[in-house]
């Protein structure tokens, strides 16, 4: 009897402290995920002060440059931009913003890119490209989770220089978020106000309940997907980078929504409730089909043509008020 009871005792004052730990440590984090950080925004984005530029002709015989910006505040930023050759004339730019493996090569599916010039960002992210395993998912955990907060002030970096571009109409920067850009996208649109409106395509109003999709597409228990979702969430500061909250301000600024019919990856009716949170001007739109992805050519040439169309809403339903 005594040795039950000591081994209870061991037990107890062994899971205690663990306990403890692991609670204490979900409680910071949760608190973490939803702290303001505008002036940490602000100091990270910081002032442009160096500039490397490769210049190359695409297939189709325009320019293709690879940009990389410096902050002074340490942030570096990877760009590439494609417009027309030989002349300068001001037009409107689509600073895109799509899913983290395609990056900056964004830019290459639009082809033959008229009248406009398009900028992919690559994510400011220095960790492994592929990640197997727990442990170097845990490695890689503080460069993601670095990656996210970077990503807003990288996208205030790129507009600086492209101001200082003399083929750049000042009030034609309409940034597009697909898919994991949508959040990052809304959020620098909200913050940013030389952004003149913004296109947001295949993607959430809730950014928990998207992850959890996420979660359920990979693992069969379905008991895990919503406590693995809302820990993915802190983690990727979702509370942050809510995407409801950020799209309603960006109005007065017009945005363009786009939803996908079959959809695989967002939940049903995402869609719907962001442009039920966006302000006036906006308009909606959907793509037939599932998610966009790169090699769904027939998806990628719909919202091109998207895109293009909406281009006169974009630029030219808001002027900045003079400076």
């Amino acid at each position: 009897m005594k040795l039950t009871l000591l081994l209870r005792r061991i037990v107890l004052f062994a899971i205690l402290p663990v306990t403890l730990l692991i609670v204490s440590g979900l409680a910071w984090l949760r608190w973490e995920a939803h702290q303001n950080r505008d002036d940490w925004f602000e100091a990270r984005h910081g002032e442009l002060v160096g500039i490397a530029t490769e210049k190359a002709t695409t297939e189709f015989g325009q320019l293709a440059e690879s940009v990389t910006l410096q902050s002074s505040s340490g942030l570096r930023v990877v760009l590439r931009v494609i417009r027309a050759q030989g002349n300068n004339d001001r037009r409107p730019v689509l600073l895109v913003l799509g899913g983290h493996r395609t990056g900056s090569d964004a830019v290459d599916l639009f082809g033959r890119v008229g009248n406009e010039a398009v900028v992919g960002i690559d994510y400011p992210y220095d960790g492994p490209e592929k990640v197997r395993g727990m442990r170097q998912s845990i490695e890689a955990l503080p460069a993601a989770r670095a990656a996210f907060l970077d990503t807003v002030p990288a996208v205030s970096l790129v507009i600086d220089w492209l101001l200082a571009q003399p083929w750049v109409d000042k009030d034609g920067i309409i940034i597009v978020g697909a898919s994991l850009g949508v959040p990052f996208a809304a959020t620098a649109a909200a913050r940013d106000t030389r952004i003149s409106g913004a296109m947001l395509v295949h993607g959430a109003a809730d950014n928990r309940l998207w992850l959890e999709a996420q979660v359920a597409r990979r693992i069969d228990v379905p008991i895990t997907h919503y406590p693995v979702s809302v820990l993915l969430h802190w983690l990727a500061y979702g509370p942050l980078f809510d995407t409801s909250k950020q799209v309603a301000a960006i109005a007065p600024r017009p945005i363009v929504i786009v939803g996908a019919r079959d959809d695989e990856r967002t939940p049903a009716g995402q869609s719907e409730l962001l442009f039920a949170a966006a302000g006036n001007p906006k308009r909606l739109f959907y793509t037939d089909g599932a998610h966009i992805e790169p090699d769904r050519t027939d998806i990628v040439a719909a919202l091109l043509r998207i895109a293009r169309d909406e281009l006169p809403f974009l630029t030219a339903t808001y002027k900045k008020p003079a400076q």
